[in-house]
């Protein structure tokens, strides 16, 4: 009888241990878009894409979609997610699948220049992601385009003069894989980018670039590509990815590589070199516990 107790008392122990680690959550933000970047129709597909994979959800323990009307101001549902998932201990995701910022994460034409909650949010540890036109570059929520301009990225950066323009200005030469592109985001295809990363204007500052397309004759200018803060925060190291910042309101190549392109560099890049932590299901927790009393 007492060592039947033992072994009820451990199972529960350590049931209590793996319930109380928290898996990382997902957000979507798609739309408004700016149209002329990726369509609605476009990017309302991509986020179905990118929900319904499997690999997702068995990366996150939830994936929520803001769309129109829940993305204005800090206090809209999609503020008050950002602020619950910044210092939480766990590294958490967003995605602007639209090209575009609302108030909910970056003030209207630069409110807060320092402290943003998507700022907060990534020093803090967590990873933003983003489609189409020039990151944090502007609003679209109510269907009325309101532009923090180059500014609004410089500033989450905190990079002066930041910028993701075109160069040669009008359009310059395909962005080519790389040998990180290839392994790690097998769909990815040459492309002629609008806003890439230009990787030199990091130099010298607490970011690291890992490029996974860079335009033919020209490394430092890379999509799509992710900077790895290198300062660690309570979620652990911030990272802000663009990713096929190009100005497509459907993809004239083929499949969308915004939606499953995402996928890919998620579950295969950063589950590999963030710090996301996968969501266990009971029945796993119960065999391991199991595993674990047999053991002892």
């Amino acid at each position: 009888m007492k060592i039947k107790l033992i072994y009820v008392l451990m199972v529960v122990a350590v049931l209590g241990i793996a319930g109380a680690a928290s898996a990382s959550d997902l957000a979507i933000y798609s739309g408004p878009t700016n149209a002329g970047w990726i369509s609605n129709d476009t990017c309302q597909a991509n986020t179905k894409t990118i929900m319904n994979d499997a690999r997702m959800k068995k990366l996150f323990d939830a994936i929520d979609n803001f769309g129109d009307g829940t993305e204005k101001g800090y206090d809209s549902p999609l503020g008050k997610w950002a602020k619950d998932h910044t210092g939480n201990g766990q590294q958490d995701v967003v995605i602007t699948a639209s090209g575009t910022c609302p108030s909910a994460l970056y003030g209207l034409r630069n409110k807060d220049p320092d402290g943003s909650p998507v700022e907060e949010f990534v020093e803090d540890g967590n990873v933003v992601i983003n489609v189409a036109d020039w990151i944090f570059y502007l609003s679209a929520e109510g269907g009325v385009r309101i532009a923090s301009g180059p500014t609004g990225a410089a500033n989450v950066f905190d990079i002066p003069g930041l910028t993701f323009d075109n160069r040669p200005p009008g359009g310059g030469a395909n962005e080519i894989p790389t040998v990180l592109g290839k392994k790690y985001i097998p769909s990815l295809k040459p492309f002629n980018s609008a806003r890439p990363l230009h990787v030199e204007q990091f130099e010298g500052k607490p970011w690291t670039i890992h490029a996974f397309a860079v335009t033919e004759g020209d490394p430092n200018t890379a999509d799509p590509a992710v900077a790895v803060s290198t300062e660690k925060g309570p979620d652990g190291n911030g990272m802000i990815a663009i990713l096929w910042q190009r100005n497509a309101p459907a993809w004239p190549e083929g499949p969308d590589p915004r939606g499953i392109g995402v996928v890919e560099f998620i579950a295969n890049w950063l589950a590999a070199h963030g710090n996301v932590v996968t969501a266990v299901e009971p029945q796993g927790k119960l065999s391991t516990a199991w595993a674990k009393i047999k053991n002892n």
